[in-house]
């Protein structure tokens, strides 16, 4: 199981920040962020052809032209409506990493329904925050001018988590089988905290995104498109996603040339930028593990 593994590698990511400086950090998150993280969102098109296999070619230029909407449109509310668009960007990661972390777990009935999803996705990302609260607050005051208080993060964390612990102990309680399975969850929880507090915002939220989002994504994309998770099956993925990752880097890389002489503005833009493609990655994916789940 590959959670077993991203403990290892969590520790070893760990490790790591107590030998490198801040820059060494951030440069080490970012290059994993544009490789696995950048790459386990490019394959969204062909989730959408999948999950509509008998649709004629107009149907599914009509799908596509509305995921390139959908990004187009929240860039341009990051850009009009930058308040509006963080809130719905942070919402909508919690509910993504929310619905991705508890899709295997088949014991716990209420994994499907939205709020659960959102409080513990609300919970990670909140808990980052709070850790990282001076680097937060540089990024939100940038795109938004605005300046939050440290202690809504960590107010908005525990409600977060009371909100999904107290149906999952509820659960345990008449199923005390599965009391292993909660003791694991909150272990993962101090190991976030410990991850977050140690490390650099940039490398912190990397550590967490690669290796208990991307890659777990990607075995799920995995097994969705090509029903198995082999060498084969991803190289057939890589070359089904490489043109949309490549117009991503592109992106990006455009985006630190145009601002590179402009001091702390990339990080803000970068997440932004993210914000922007997430809105439609989010679609897809619910779409994706809906779709399965019928069959």
């Amino acid at each position: 199981m590959f959670r077993n593994f991203a403990i290892i590698l969590t520790f070893f990511a760990l490790w790591l920040s107590g030998y490198f400086s801040e820059p060494s950090q951030n440069a080490l998150a970012f290059l994993l962020i544009f490789s696995i993280g950048i790459l386990h969102g490019s394959n969204d098109l062909a989730i959408i052809a999948k999950w509509r296999p008998g649709s004629t070619r107009i149907q599914l230029y009509y799908l596509f032209g509305s995921y390139i909407g959908t990004v187009l449109f929240a860039a341009l509310l990051f850009y009009f409506l930058p308040t509006v668009a963080l809130l719905a960007f942070i919402l909508l990661s919690a509910y993504h990493f929310g619905e991705q972390h508890w899709a295997q777990a088949s014991w716990l009935p209420i994994r499907e329904t939205i709020w659960f999803c959102v409080a513990y996705g609300l919970a990670v990302l909140l808990l980052l925050f709070y850790l990282n609260a001076d680097q937060t607050n540089a990024v939100i005051s940038t795109l938004t001018g605005l300046e939050p208080d440290d202690r809504w993060y960590l107010y908005g964390a525990l409600a977060a988590t009371v909100i999904w612990l107290i149906p999952v102990l509820t659960i345990v309680y008449f199923r005390p089988e599965h009391i292993w399975k909660l003791v694991f969850e909150i272990f993962l929880t101090l190991v976030f905290a410990i991850v977050f507090k140690t490390a650099t915002l940039i490398w912190a939220f990397a550590i967490y995104f690669i290796f208990w989002h991307s890659i777990p994504s990607m075995l799920e994309q995995l097994s969705f498109l090509h029903g198995e998770i082999t060498v084969k099956s991803f190289r057939k993925y890589f070359r089904s996603a490489a043109l949309v990752w490549l117009i991503s880097l592109a992106a990006l890389i455009g985006i630190y040339l145009w601002i590179k002489d402009k001091e702390g503005l990339f990080v803000p833009l970068f997440f932004a930028f993210l914000g922007a493609i997430t809105f439609a990655h989010t679609v897809i994916m619910h779409r994706m593990f809906r779709t399965r789940e019928r069959k």
